[in-house]
Protein backbone atom coordinates (compact mmCIF):
# COMPACT_ATOMS: atom_id res chain seq x y z
CA UNK A 1 0.00 0.00 0.00
CA UNK A 2 1.50 3.36 -1.03
CA UNK A 3 1.32 6.48 1.13
CA UNK A 4 -1.65 8.07 -0.65
CA UNK A 5 -3.68 4.92 -0.03
CA UNK A 6 -2.57 4.82 3.62
CA UNK A 7 -3.49 8.50 4.00
CA UNK A 8 -6.88 7.94 2.43
CA UNK A 9 -7.51 5.02 4.77
CA UNK A 10 -6.46 7.09 7.80
CA UNK A 11 -8.61 10.05 6.75
CA UNK A 12 -11.71 7.87 6.96
CA UNK A 13 -11.16 7.33 10.68
CA UNK A 14 -9.42 10.53 11.81
CA UNK A 15 -10.98 12.09 14.84
CA UNK A 16 -11.40 15.65 13.51
CA UNK A 17 -14.90 15.68 12.04
CA UNK A 18 -18.23 17.35 12.67
CA UNK A 19 -17.98 16.76 16.42
CA UNK A 20 -15.44 19.56 16.87
CA UNK A 21 -15.07 22.94 15.20
CA UNK A 22 -12.36 25.52 14.55
CA UNK A 23 -12.81 29.26 14.99
CA UNK A 24 -11.81 29.88 11.37
CA UNK A 25 -10.19 28.28 8.33
CA UNK A 26 -6.43 28.46 7.71
CA UNK A 27 -5.31 31.09 5.21
CA UNK A 28 -3.07 28.73 3.24
CA UNK A 29 -3.53 25.35 1.64
CA UNK A 30 -0.27 23.96 3.04
CA UNK A 31 2.19 24.65 5.85
CA UNK A 32 5.66 23.33 6.61
CA UNK A 33 5.36 23.51 10.40
CA UNK A 34 2.54 22.95 12.87
CA UNK A 35 2.66 23.56 16.61
CA UNK A 36 -0.14 21.65 18.32
CA UNK A 37 -1.15 22.78 21.83
CA UNK A 38 -3.76 20.97 23.95
CA UNK A 39 -5.23 23.37 26.51
CA UNK A 40 -7.21 22.33 29.58
CA UNK A 41 -7.92 25.10 32.11
CA UNK A 42 -4.77 27.01 31.13
CA UNK A 43 -5.90 30.63 31.12
CA UNK A 44 -3.12 31.65 33.52
CA UNK A 45 -0.37 30.04 31.48
CA UNK A 46 -1.13 29.75 27.77
CA UNK A 47 -0.46 33.40 26.93
CA UNK A 48 3.15 33.02 28.08
CA UNK A 49 3.50 29.95 25.87
CA UNK A 50 2.13 31.82 22.86
CA UNK A 51 4.41 34.79 23.52
CA UNK A 52 7.45 32.48 23.27
CA UNK A 53 6.15 31.35 19.88
CA UNK A 54 5.98 35.02 18.93
CA UNK A 55 9.77 35.24 19.22
CA UNK A 56 10.47 32.46 16.72
CA UNK A 57 12.15 33.09 13.36
CA UNK A 58 9.72 35.25 11.36
CA UNK A 59 10.34 33.49 8.06
CA UNK A 60 9.57 30.12 9.66
CA UNK A 61 6.47 31.48 11.40
CA UNK A 62 5.13 32.49 7.98
CA UNK A 63 5.26 28.80 7.07
CA UNK A 64 3.67 27.72 10.35
CA UNK A 65 0.19 27.15 11.72
CA UNK A 66 -0.42 27.07 15.48
CA UNK A 67 -3.32 24.82 16.47
CA UNK A 68 -4.76 25.20 19.98
CA UNK A 69 -7.22 22.55 21.18
CA UNK A 70 -9.22 23.89 24.13
CA UNK A 71 -10.89 20.88 25.70
CA UNK A 72 -12.87 19.51 28.59
CA UNK A 73 -15.37 16.70 29.10
CA UNK A 74 -19.01 16.66 30.16
CA UNK A 75 -17.82 15.39 33.55
CA UNK A 76 -15.68 18.44 34.33
CA UNK A 77 -16.91 20.89 36.91
CA UNK A 78 -17.99 24.44 36.15
CA UNK A 79 -14.63 25.97 37.14
CA UNK A 80 -12.86 24.05 34.34
CA UNK A 81 -15.50 25.03 31.80
CA UNK A 82 -15.33 28.69 32.86
CA UNK A 83 -11.52 28.61 32.70
CA UNK A 84 -11.66 27.27 29.14
CA UNK A 85 -14.18 29.92 28.12
CA UNK A 86 -11.85 32.58 29.50
CA UNK A 87 -8.87 30.95 27.76
CA UNK A 88 -10.67 31.21 24.43
CA UNK A 89 -11.40 34.91 24.98
CA UNK A 90 -7.83 35.65 26.06
CA UNK A 91 -6.32 34.03 22.99
CA UNK A 92 -8.89 35.34 20.55
CA UNK A 93 -8.44 38.99 21.47
CA UNK A 94 -4.63 38.96 21.38
CA UNK A 95 -2.58 39.71 18.29
CA UNK A 96 0.40 37.52 17.53
CA UNK A 97 3.08 37.32 14.83
CA UNK A 98 1.75 33.96 13.71
CA UNK A 99 -1.40 32.41 12.32
CA UNK A 100 -3.37 30.33 14.79
CA UNK A 101 -6.49 28.21 14.85
CA UNK A 102 -8.55 27.45 17.96
CA UNK A 103 -10.36 24.12 17.99
CA UNK A 104 -13.42 24.14 20.23
CA UNK A 105 -13.73 20.98 22.31
CA UNK A 106 -15.18 22.71 25.34
CA UNK A 107 -18.47 24.43 24.48
CA UNK A 108 -21.86 22.77 24.91
CA UNK A 109 -22.15 21.23 21.45
CA UNK A 110 -18.51 20.19 21.11
CA UNK A 111 -17.47 19.06 24.60
CA UNK A 112 -15.65 15.69 24.73
CA UNK A 113 -17.11 12.42 25.92
CA UNK A 114 -15.49 11.57 29.29
CA UNK A 115 -14.72 8.08 27.99
CA UNK A 116 -12.18 9.51 25.54
CA UNK A 117 -11.40 12.96 27.01
CA UNK A 118 -7.78 13.62 27.93
CA UNK A 119 -4.51 14.98 26.63
CA UNK A 120 -4.07 12.10 24.15
CA UNK A 121 -7.40 12.81 22.49
CA UNK A 122 -6.74 16.57 22.49
CA UNK A 123 -3.35 16.08 20.81
CA UNK A 124 -4.90 13.68 18.33
CA UNK A 125 -7.70 16.10 17.41
CA UNK A 126 -5.15 18.85 16.76
CA UNK A 127 -2.77 16.66 14.78
CA UNK A 128 -5.56 15.07 12.76
CA UNK A 129 -6.79 18.56 11.90
CA UNK A 130 -3.32 19.48 10.60
CA UNK A 131 -3.27 16.58 8.13
CA UNK A 132 -5.57 18.46 5.77
CA UNK A 133 -3.05 21.31 5.47
CA UNK A 134 0.21 19.34 5.55
CA UNK A 135 2.70 17.87 3.13
CA UNK A 136 4.28 14.49 3.83
CA UNK A 137 7.39 16.30 5.05
CA UNK A 138 5.56 18.86 7.21
CA UNK A 139 6.61 18.76 10.86
CA UNK A 140 4.10 18.28 13.67
CA UNK A 141 5.50 19.82 16.87
CA UNK A 142 3.83 18.99 20.18
CA UNK A 143 3.87 21.63 22.91
CA UNK A 144 1.93 21.95 26.17
CA UNK A 145 -0.06 25.06 27.10
CA UNK A 146 2.24 25.86 30.03
CA UNK A 147 5.52 25.20 28.21
CA UNK A 148 7.96 27.97 27.27
CA UNK A 149 9.96 27.68 24.03
CA UNK A 150 13.47 28.83 23.32
CA UNK A 151 13.54 31.57 20.67
CA UNK A 152 15.59 29.14 18.55
CA UNK A 153 13.02 26.33 18.79
CA UNK A 154 11.71 26.41 15.21
CA UNK A 155 15.09 27.34 13.73
CA UNK A 156 16.90 24.37 15.28
CA UNK A 157 14.05 21.88 14.74
CA UNK A 158 14.01 22.95 11.07
CA UNK A 159 17.80 23.00 10.67
CA UNK A 160 18.21 19.50 12.13
CA UNK A 161 15.43 18.19 9.90
CA UNK A 162 17.15 19.60 6.82
CA UNK A 163 20.43 18.01 7.92
CA UNK A 164 19.29 14.62 9.23
CA UNK A 165 15.93 14.08 7.48
CA UNK A 166 14.48 12.53 10.62
CA UNK A 167 10.97 11.13 10.76
CA UNK A 168 10.67 11.75 14.48
CA UNK A 169 12.63 13.64 17.11
CA UNK A 170 12.66 14.74 20.72
CA UNK A 171 14.17 18.06 21.74
CA UNK A 172 16.20 18.93 24.81
CA UNK A 173 14.27 20.20 27.83
CA UNK A 174 14.79 21.87 31.17
CA UNK A 175 11.91 22.58 33.54
CA UNK A 176 11.01 26.11 34.51
CA UNK A 177 12.15 27.19 37.94
CA UNK A 178 9.66 26.89 40.80
CA UNK A 179 9.42 29.43 43.61
CA UNK A 180 8.59 26.59 45.96
CA UNK A 181 11.96 25.34 47.26
CA UNK A 182 10.70 21.81 47.84
CA UNK A 183 9.25 21.60 44.33
CA UNK A 184 12.40 23.09 42.81
CA UNK A 185 14.61 20.56 44.57
CA UNK A 186 12.30 17.75 43.43
CA UNK A 187 12.09 18.89 39.81
CA UNK A 188 15.89 18.96 39.53
CA UNK A 189 16.05 15.41 40.88
CA UNK A 190 13.18 14.21 38.70
CA UNK A 191 14.66 15.71 35.55
CA UNK A 192 18.07 14.23 36.36
CA UNK A 193 16.55 10.77 36.85
CA UNK A 194 14.63 10.90 33.57
CA UNK A 195 17.71 11.92 31.60
CA UNK A 196 19.88 9.37 33.40
CA UNK A 197 17.49 6.52 32.57
CA UNK A 198 17.40 7.55 28.90
CA UNK A 199 21.21 7.83 28.76
CA UNK A 200 21.70 4.44 30.40
CA UNK A 201 19.17 2.74 28.13
CA UNK A 202 20.87 4.22 25.08
CA UNK A 203 24.25 2.96 26.35
CA UNK A 204 22.93 -0.61 26.35
CA UNK A 205 22.45 -0.42 22.58
CA UNK A 206 18.69 0.05 22.68
CA UNK A 207 16.95 2.37 20.18
CA UNK A 208 14.68 3.59 23.01
CA UNK A 209 17.25 5.78 24.75
CA UNK A 210 15.23 8.99 24.93
CA UNK A 211 12.93 10.72 27.41
CA UNK A 212 9.23 10.41 26.57
CA UNK A 213 7.74 13.84 27.23
CA UNK A 214 4.81 15.26 25.29
CA UNK A 215 6.11 18.82 24.99
CA UNK A 216 9.35 17.62 23.33
CA UNK A 217 7.88 15.52 20.49
CA UNK A 218 8.28 16.26 16.77
CA UNK A 219 7.39 14.06 13.79
CA UNK A 220 6.64 14.33 10.10
CA UNK A 221 3.08 14.12 8.87
CA UNK A 222 4.07 10.98 6.97
CA UNK A 223 5.36 9.23 10.09
CA UNK A 224 2.25 10.29 12.00
CA UNK A 225 0.00 8.63 9.43
CA UNK A 226 2.10 5.49 9.01
CA UNK A 227 2.05 4.66 12.74
CA UNK A 228 -1.69 5.22 12.99
CA UNK A 229 -1.71 8.63 14.69
CA UNK A 230 -1.73 9.67 18.34
CA UNK A 231 -3.15 7.16 20.85
CA UNK A 232 -6.27 8.35 22.67
CA UNK A 233 -4.97 7.97 26.21
CA UNK A 234 -5.67 10.09 29.26
CA UNK A 235 -2.01 9.70 30.28
CA UNK A 236 1.24 8.19 28.88
CA UNK A 237 0.14 9.04 25.34
CA UNK A 238 3.62 10.48 24.75
CA UNK A 239 5.30 7.22 25.84
CA UNK A 240 3.24 5.05 23.49
CA UNK A 241 3.35 7.54 20.63
CA UNK A 242 7.15 7.77 20.72
CA UNK A 243 7.41 4.01 21.10
CA UNK A 244 5.44 3.55 17.88
CA UNK A 245 7.55 6.17 16.12
CA UNK A 246 10.72 4.40 17.28
CA UNK A 247 9.43 1.15 15.80
CA UNK A 248 8.91 2.94 12.49
CA UNK A 249 12.29 4.73 12.46
CA UNK A 250 14.95 5.80 14.94
CA UNK A 251 14.14 8.78 17.14
CA UNK A 252 16.48 11.67 16.46
CA UNK A 253 17.59 13.42 19.65
CA UNK A 254 18.10 17.19 19.47
CA UNK A 255 20.32 17.80 22.50
CA UNK A 256 19.97 21.58 22.65
CA UNK A 257 17.48 22.71 25.31
CA UNK A 258 14.53 24.13 23.39
CA UNK A 259 11.54 23.62 25.68
CA UNK A 260 10.89 24.49 29.31
CA UNK A 261 8.00 22.46 30.76
CA UNK A 262 6.13 23.66 33.81
CA UNK A 263 7.06 22.29 37.26
CA UNK A 264 3.63 23.05 38.74
CA UNK A 265 2.07 20.33 40.91
CA UNK A 266 -1.25 18.98 39.70
CA UNK A 267 -3.04 15.63 39.67
CA UNK A 268 -4.97 15.62 36.39
CA UNK A 269 -3.52 12.26 35.39
CA UNK A 270 -1.78 9.41 37.22
CA UNK A 271 1.66 10.01 35.68
CA UNK A 272 3.82 12.87 34.43
CA UNK A 273 5.58 15.90 35.87
CA UNK A 274 2.52 17.47 37.51
CA UNK A 275 1.56 14.19 39.18
CA UNK A 276 5.10 13.67 40.46
CA UNK A 277 5.31 17.18 41.88
CA UNK A 278 1.92 16.79 43.51
CA UNK A 279 3.16 13.62 45.17
CA UNK A 280 6.33 15.38 46.32
CA UNK A 281 4.06 17.75 48.21
CA UNK A 282 2.66 14.62 49.84
CA UNK A 283 6.18 13.31 50.51
CA UNK A 284 6.01 10.42 48.02
CA UNK A 285 9.43 9.94 46.39
CA UNK A 286 10.60 8.70 42.98
CA UNK A 287 11.24 5.12 44.08
CA UNK A 288 10.26 3.65 40.71
CA UNK A 289 12.85 5.79 38.90
CA UNK A 290 15.87 4.45 40.76
CA UNK A 291 17.40 1.63 38.68
CA UNK A 292 20.44 -0.39 39.70
CA UNK A 293 23.47 -0.55 37.42
CA UNK A 294 23.17 -4.33 37.19
CA UNK A 295 19.82 -3.90 35.40
CA UNK A 296 21.43 -1.91 32.59
CA UNK A 297 24.36 -4.35 32.52
CA UNK A 298 21.96 -7.27 32.09
CA UNK A 299 20.14 -5.45 29.31
CA UNK A 300 23.40 -4.69 27.50
CA UNK A 301 24.54 -8.31 27.69
CA UNK A 302 21.15 -9.43 26.38
CA UNK A 303 21.48 -7.18 23.34
CA UNK A 304 25.05 -8.38 22.75
CA UNK A 305 23.91 -12.01 22.81
CA UNK A 306 21.14 -11.32 20.29
CA UNK A 307 23.50 -9.41 18.00
CA UNK A 308 26.25 -12.02 18.19
CA UNK A 309 24.04 -15.11 17.98
CA UNK A 310 21.22 -13.76 15.85
CA UNK A 311 21.23 -16.84 13.60
CA UNK A 312 21.63 -19.40 16.42
CA UNK A 313 18.63 -21.45 17.47
CA UNK A 314 16.51 -20.26 20.40
CA UNK A 315 17.77 -23.01 22.76
CA UNK A 316 21.39 -21.88 22.36
CA UNK A 317 20.42 -18.22 22.80
CA UNK A 318 18.47 -18.96 25.99
CA UNK A 319 21.40 -21.02 27.26
CA UNK A 320 23.69 -17.99 26.85
CA UNK A 321 21.16 -15.80 28.67
CA UNK A 322 20.86 -18.25 31.58
CA UNK A 323 24.63 -18.18 32.07
CA UNK A 324 24.57 -14.43 32.43
CA UNK A 325 21.35 -13.56 34.25
CA UNK A 326 18.71 -15.80 35.80
CA UNK A 327 16.38 -12.84 36.44
CA UNK A 328 16.38 -11.96 32.73
CA UNK A 329 15.66 -15.62 31.93
CA UNK A 330 12.54 -15.57 34.07
CA UNK A 331 11.37 -12.28 32.59
CA UNK A 332 11.81 -13.53 29.02
CA UNK A 333 10.01 -16.78 29.78
CA UNK A 334 7.05 -14.81 31.15
CA UNK A 335 7.00 -12.84 27.87
CA UNK A 336 7.15 -15.92 25.59
CA UNK A 337 10.55 -14.88 24.24
CA UNK A 338 11.40 -18.21 22.58
CA UNK A 339 8.17 -18.25 20.59
CA UNK A 340 8.65 -14.60 19.59
CA UNK A 341 12.30 -15.18 18.61
CA UNK A 342 11.44 -18.14 16.41
CA UNK A 343 8.85 -16.05 14.58
CA UNK A 344 11.31 -13.16 14.20
CA UNK A 345 13.98 -15.50 12.81
CA UNK A 346 11.46 -17.04 10.44
CA UNK A 347 10.58 -13.60 9.05
CA UNK A 348 14.16 -12.28 8.78
CA UNK A 349 16.54 -12.77 5.88
CA UNK A 350 19.56 -11.01 7.41
CA UNK A 351 20.97 -9.70 10.67
CA UNK A 352 19.71 -6.13 10.27
CA UNK A 353 16.17 -7.26 9.62
CA UNK A 354 16.24 -9.57 12.62
CA UNK A 355 17.58 -6.87 14.95
CA UNK A 356 14.96 -4.39 13.72
CA UNK A 357 12.18 -6.88 14.39
CA UNK A 358 13.68 -7.86 17.75
CA UNK A 359 13.69 -4.25 18.94
CA UNK A 360 10.11 -3.84 17.80
CA UNK A 361 9.22 -6.81 20.00
CA UNK A 362 11.45 -5.92 22.96
CA UNK A 363 10.07 -2.41 23.01
CA UNK A 364 10.20 0.47 25.47
CA UNK A 365 7.40 -0.92 27.61
CA UNK A 366 9.15 -4.29 27.97
CA UNK A 367 12.41 -2.49 28.79
CA UNK A 368 10.85 -0.44 31.59
CA UNK A 369 9.07 -3.46 33.05
CA UNK A 370 12.35 -5.35 33.05
CA UNK A 371 14.28 -2.48 34.64
CA UNK A 372 11.66 -2.17 37.37
CA UNK A 373 12.60 -5.69 38.50
CA UNK A 374 15.80 -4.03 39.69
CA UNK A 375 14.09 -1.11 41.39
CA UNK A 376 15.95 0.17 44.44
Amino acid sequence: MNFSQTLSKYNKKRIFDGNVKSNKKPLKKEYDYFIIIPSYAEKLYINNTLLTINYQDKSLLKQSLIVIVINNSTDDDQSIIKNNQDTYKIIYKDKFNFEFIIIDCFSKNYVLDPKIAGVGTARKIGMDYCIGYAKQSSLFCCVDADTLLSKDYLSIVSKEYQEYHYNAAVVGFKHQRSEDKKIQKAIIKYESLLKSIAKNIKATGSPYGFVSMGSTMVCTMEAYILIGGMPQKKATEDFYFLQQLAKYDSIHVIDKILVHPSPRPEQRVYLGTGFRMKNIKNDILFSDLYIKKEAYDALKIFYQIIEKKWDFNSVEIMSSIIKNNIKLKGYLENNNFVKALRQIQKNSINKKQLLDQFHRWFDNLKIYKFLKLYGD
